[in-house]
C-alpha cells in the first residue's frame, strides 16, 4: 500500500534562462520562510515565491508489509 504525499521541487532561473533545481519541500511557505532567513543573515534581500518555480512531485512513500 502507498499513500501519495504532496511534495514540491523548486527551481530557480539564472538571467541566461537556464533552470537550477533549489529544494524539495512539502511546505512552500515554510521553505520560503526558513530560506530568507538565511538571506537576510548573508545580507541578502528576501525572496518571494514568484522568484521561483515550483512543480509538485509525483511521489509515493510505500510502507513496508507485515
Amino acid at each position: 500500500m502507498s499513500r501519495k504525499y504532496e511534495i514540491y521541487n523548486i527551481y530557480s532561473h539564472d538571467g541566461c534562462g537556464n533552470r537550477d533545481y533549489v529544494a524539495t519541500t512539502n511546505d512552500v511557505d515554510v521553505w520560503l520562510e526558513a530560506n530568507n532567513e538565511r538571506r537576510i543573515a548573508d545580507g541578502h534581500k528576501p525572496e518571494s515565491l514568484d522568484d521561483f518555480e515550483i512543480e509538485e512531485a509525483d511521489t509515493y512513500i510505500y510502507e513496508e508489509s507485515a
